[in-house]
């Protein structure tokens, strides 16, 4: 009994030992040579880096529908038109909207955000992030 429960210890440990070192990857193989700001995502590929998400999320009823309105007008008046990327990650209308803002200048992007930081200020259901990575993977 004692030899079994050594042998099944031993074969979990290796089995253990073999996974971890498959999981370090090298970070100069995904350097994007353009100059473009990425970050290395697990599956190998070059994932942007957002100058601005906003995350919209919920407490059990539903996401905050003005704040996500007038942030969706704003964008959609705004001269330059700034792309983003939407992305649904919740049951209940939690979405991220990524922006990379590269159609607007440096200045341009300070004043855009910190008028979508006005807009959005007073709720607890609206999270902003700068200069990161997509938060959520989507449905």
């Amino acid at each position: 009994m004692k030899i079994m429960i050594l042998l099944f210890s031993a074969v979990c440990l290796s089995l253990t030992a073999g996974c971890k070192s498959g999981k370090q990857l090298s970070s100069s193989a995904n350097t994007p040579a353009s100059g473009a700001q990425t970050n290395s995502a697990t599956n190998g590929e070059a994932e942007p880096v957002y100058r601005l998400i906003v995350s919209f999320t919920s407490k059990g009823a539903g996401t905050n529908a003005e704040k996500r309105e007038a942030f969706l007008k704003y964008v959609e008046s705004h001269p330059k038109k700034p792309a983003y990327k939407e992305v649904f990650w919740g049951r209940e209308g939690e979405t991220d909207y990524c922006l990379v803002l590269s159609e607007l200048s440096k200045k341009e992007q300070v004043s855009f955000v910190e008028e979508v930081k006005k807009a959005m200020a007073g709720s607890d259901q609206v999270i902003l992030t700068e200069h990161t990575p997509s938060l959520h993977r989507g449905r």
